[in-house]
């Protein structure tokens, strides 16, 4: 009976041992009947429920525990592709980053990215003020098929020109590619989405369909179908995000008067920066 009430707890809020030990209790006694099966005593009944729960975080966050209860049985299959574009992986998450809205409102920053497979590179990435829209992940896919401008600061390292990609056969394909930041551009064969409105919804179905870009959709609350995506939000919140003023951290491990800074387009421009300043980095690693 605590096996199956300690699942059940996965897809309710958070409680106490002892609701699970009432809970237990009622229901052993609805199906066999008062005093029929012996209960353990009290110091008895914790320490069994104790056992039953180990590794579950039943008591937990609840986060935590729908996580863990999401956990693959065994080793998963790696996402692997030959080639870039040939699996592309988008997905839409809170930076953490506070930014002022249109009105002069502090509001969370969404990142929208979209990560090629083969290459591990971030072919797009688009912020907005909470609430990424279906047009903003239709127009992120536009993003990946044109050279990322570079900006008149930027450093002349962060120019295409001076990548060990081969500028000078780029630019017969594509006179855009003179001004080009060293973000190479990758035209996706498939995306892999999750289920957010976002993604299931009709806009961004026929931007992919005029695109030629196939839809593969991961499996419900499979985050490992789409694990390079997810592990990348990681690494920018990590490397980028908490780094960047305005920067709101979880509500438990937040500051003060956390106020914002930038706007949406100043924080985009300085994301923009920074991904090609890795992509550059990660070219010197590789030389």
């Amino acid at each position: 009976m605590l096996r199956e009430l300690i699942t059940a707890e996965t897809d309710v809020s958070t409680g106490t041992r002892s609701r699970l030990i009432r809970r237990a209790t009622e229901r052993v006694e609805e199906l066999h009947g008062v005093t029929v099966v012996p209960l353990p005593g009290r110091s008895a009944f914790y320490e069994l429920v104790e056992r039953m729960a180990v590794g579950r975080h039943t008591f937990g966050s609840a986060v935590t525990w729908r996580q863990t209860a999401n956990r693959s049985a065994g080793a998963f299959t790696a996402t692997a592709a030959a080639r870039p574009g040939e699996q592309v992986q988008i997905d839409s998450t809170p930076i953490g980053v506070l930014v002022f809205a249109a009105e002069g409102v502090p509001v969370r920053a969404d990142l929208t990215i979209a990560v090629d497979v083969a290459s591990r590179t971030i072919a797009a990435a688009a912020l907005r003020p909470v609430g990424t829209k279906a047009v903003d992940a239709a127009l992120l896919l536009a993003k990946m098929l044109v050279p990322e401008p570079t900006r008149p600061r930027w450093a002349e390292a962060l120019r295409m020109s001076a990548s060990r990609l081969p500028h000078e056969r780029l630019l017969t394909i594509d006179a855009r590619m003179r001004e080009a930041a060293a973000r190479p551009v990758i035209v996706p064969e498939q995306v892999v989405i999750d289920h957010g409105r976002v993604f299931v919804s009709e806009t961004f179905a026929r931007a992919c369909e005029r695109l030629g870009i196939s839809i593969q959709p991961a499996r419900t609350d499979t985050p490992t179908d789409k694990a390079v995506v997810e592990a990348t939000f990681t690494e920018i919140k990590t490397l980028f995000a908490q780094h960047v003023a305005g920067f709101k951290a979880a509500t438990t491990q937040r500051g003060r008067d956390v106020t914002p800074v930038w706007t949406p387009d100043q924080l985009q421009d300085l994301l923009d920066e920074w991904l090609i300043v890795g992509f550059t980095d990660r070219e010197l690693r590789c030389s």
